[in-house]
């Protein structure tokens, strides 16, 4: 009886903390507020949205993290904006 109280314990606290810094987000392709990074995975490589991003709102968001180094970790890059040249 003990073994099954202890498991339910860990059970229920286990949805209280953050045990990933990822998580999928919501259909709309907006991420949690806790996981306010955006990652991406596109034909230019895996790439990351902060708030700072140019293209943060009309990114759909395949993968959400905490922070920046979070999506570094998971082989993400930062966002770099196109540079355009005048002739």
């Amino acid at each position: 009886m003990k073994k099954i109280s202890i498991l339910i314990m860990i059970m229920m606290l286990g949805g209280c903390a953050h045990v990933t810094a990822r998580v999928f987000p919501y259909l709309d392709g907006e991420c949690p507020w806790d996981f306010p990074v955006k990652g991406n995975d596109s034909r230019y490589g895996f790439i990351y949205h902060t708030y700072e991003s140019d293209y943060y709102d009309r990114v759909n968001a395949e993968w959400c993290f905490t922070t920046e180094e979070e999506a570094a970790a998971y082989g993400y890059r930062a966002y770099k904006p196109w540079k355009r040249y005048r002739w």
